[in-house]
Parts: structure tokens; C-alpha cells; sequence
């Protein structure tokens, strides 16, 4: 386990259109450990691991490189900003935040709070993040200098990682890119059976954009999207409504809003995991989506699923996660990865 890794995937800035920082990442990472790469026009990385074998099942596997965040919309005239939110974030979470804005440099910022003494005690509901104003007390002149419209900004806390936990922004998907990295530097080459490649996409947030021309380079029987998904495990939430719980393990994924994944190769990793003694979880449910949607019905179509770390307050300045179950995730991906050979259609 890289803690340093995991801090760096997160605490670097890439919201959907804006990934070049965290690609040079992915690239410094497992290039030495695959036989080939491209980047494609829109700026997926798609890595080929292993030689070609004839014959045998192909499979990728992919974790998207963007984080939700925003980007510079306008800049007022006393030098204050406001942006447009890239993937979903609730206006609530947004008030009185701290920001990270990219321009020339690194400007710390806040959202504008109205201070209790004189807010409007009849107001109800959140300002539409676009609404909101951007404080970097800087003056007009030298914000202008610094900082232009398209400008990324993020939310400004760092990972930390202590107590079996991490604590950090970007966990979706950075927890998952993650894994994926961990799982190529690990795996033996040589043992594979099948044509493994492996893509960091682009622009998932907004709408699976980067997943949507991957398939037509790859061609995969199998695809595994890797994802950090939601964990509601809290105090007062129904059973029911808890979905993946954390230190359970990785979440196999059933449905989603868009998704209704492989049976079979659902069945497959579960048995897989049986074996190796590892523990998951299942879960169904009717909202979300992932790039499994857009591997699942692009090109000439794979069997596709989800395998996920379970992650709490997904979307946040702050989310959850245990470390054990990033532990667990690469377990199985390799495991699943290692024996898709022995894949059974049901």
C-alpha cells in the first residue's frame, strides 16, 4: 500500500476536461509495466499490459481520471468570481467552502458566507452554486492577472491517511485509480491468459464522455469499471437504504440507474472471491452510473460490471474510506484478472 500515491492521485487537480496532471501520474506509474499505450483525442490513456495471446479472452479494465469540481465562469468587477459546477455536487455542500483555484498559481479562495448577525432568517433552501460569489481577497487587478475564465477549481482539503482511513475530496475516482495502478505493478505478466488492457478515461462526470470511444480500440469480451461508490452505512439511515457498508469490501454491483451488469461474470467474481477468501458485497440499486454503462452497449458491446471501494459522502470536500477495503479491491481484481480464462457462460 502507497499512502504517498494515494495522497498524490488525490490531492492533484482534475476536474473533467482539465485530467493532464493526474495522466502524467498514470503514465509515470505503469508505462514500464505494460507493453504499449495511447492517448486518444479526447485524452484517455488505454494501455495494452500484456503481448497479444490468440485466442484468448480479452478484458479491461478501467478507473476515470476527473474529479467532480468547477471551473471559472466570470470574474466581477471588484475581482470576485463565480463558476459552474463540473459533475454533481449539492449546493448545500458549497457555502462557505474553501476553494483551490488553478490559475498563473495556486489562489486559495472562499465562498462568499452571509454571517448569521445578518443574514435573512426566512430564507430557505441553497444558492445554486453558480449564484455564489468566490472570494479571494485579492485585489481586481492582480485576480485578473492570475486567474481566467475555464480556470479549474477544486475543493481546497488534503488526503490524510492515519487510523486504517483516508480521509479526502476525490475519492471517486481517485481510490479507484488507484487500484487499478496497484493491480498492473503487481501482477505477473507471465501468468496471464488473457489480453489484458487497462484505460484512466476522461470526462466521466459529465456524462461517461471519455468511456463512450475506449471500446473501439479495445474490443473487450469483459470490462470492469472501478469506482469509489456509496457507502450510507449511518446511524438512523433504514437498512435497506444503507448500500455498501464500509469494511465489508468491495462492492460487486448488480444495478444502477443505467446499468444492469453481466449476470455470469457477476457470478464468476463472486465465486472467485469465495475462493480466495475474500470478502464483498452485493448491491442493487436504481440511481448512479459509471463507465460499466458505456462499455456495457459501445462498439461491439462486453460483458461488463462494477467493482467498487465502498466510500462515504461521495461528491464531498471530505469523503471516507478504509483502507482494508482498497486492500481487498486489488485482491480481487487480481484474482478475477488472473482466471478470466476459466470463464464459464452461463
Amino acid at each position: 500500500m502507497s499512502n504517498e500515491l494515494i495522497k498524490e492521485l488525490c490531492n492533484t487537480p482534475g476536474v473533467p476536461g482539465c485530467e493532464d496532471e493526474i495522466s502524467k501520474i498514470v503514465i509515470r506509474e505503469i508505462e514500464n509495466s505494460c507493453t504499449s499505450y495511447i492517448k486518444d483525442s479526447m485524452g484517455n490513456l488505454i494501455f495494452q499490459v500484456n503481448k497479444t495471446i490468440p485466442n484468448a479472452p480479452t478484458i479491461l479494465v478501467d478507473a476515470h481520471m476527473d474529479e467532480v469540481g468547477f471551473i471559472v465562469s466570470h470574474i466581477e468587477e471588484n475581482g470576485m468570481l463565480r463558476v459552474i459546477p463540473l459533475g454533481g455536487i449539492d449546493p448545500k455542500l458549497f457555502y462557505g467552502q474553501r476553494l483551490t483555484i488553478w490559475g498563473k498559481t495556486q489562489i486559495e479562495a472562499t465562498v462568499a458566507a452571509i454571517p448569521p448577525h445578518i443574514s435573512d432568517k426566512a430564507a430557505t433552501g441553497a444558492t445554486p452554486v453558480e449564484d455564489c460569489l468566490i472570494d479571494t481577497g485579492i485585489s481586481a487587478k492582480k485576480t485578473r492577472a492570475l486567474i481566467k475564465i475555464g480556470d479549474q477549481v477544486t475543493f481546497s482539503t488534503d488526503c490524510v491517511i492515519d487510523n486504517d482511513r483516508i480521509l479526502s475530496k476525490s475519492l471517486d475516482d481517485r481510490i479507484g485509480l488507484y487500484v487499478l495502478l496497484e493491480t498492473i505493478k503487481k501482477i505477473n505478466k507471465k501468468s496471464l491468459k488473457c489480453n489484458l488492457y487497462v484505460s484512466a478515461s476522461v470526462q466521466e462526470e459529465m456524462g461517461l464522455r471519455g468511456a463512450r470511444i475506449i471500446n473501439s480500440n479495445v474490443n473487450p469480451d469483459f470490462s470492469i469499471a472501478l469506482e469509489g461508490t456509496v457507502s450510507n452505512d449511518l446511524p438512523g439511515i433504514p437498512t435497506h437504504k444503507k448500500l455498501a457498508h464500509l469494511g465489508n469490501g468491495p462492492e460487486i454491483r448488480i444495478s444502477d440507474k443505467y446499468l444492469i451488469a453481466d449476470r455470469g461474470f457477476n457470478n464468476y467474481l463472486q465465486d472467485t472471491a469465495n475462493k480466495k477468501k475474500i470478502n464483498f458485497q452485493l448491491t442493487a440499486k436504481n440511481a448512479g452510473g459509471t463507465n460499466a454503462t458505456a462499455f456495457q452497449v459501445t462498439g461491439k458491446g462486453s460483458k461488463a460490471t462494477v467493482l467498487s471501494v465502498p466510500v462515504r459522502y461521495l461528491h464531498s470536500p471530505s469523503s471516507v474510506c478504509l483502507l482494508k477495503d482498497v486492500t481487498s479491491t486489488i485482491k480481487l481484481l487480481t484474482a478475477g484478472i488472473l482466471n478470466i480464462h476459466k470463464f464459464k457462460d452461463e
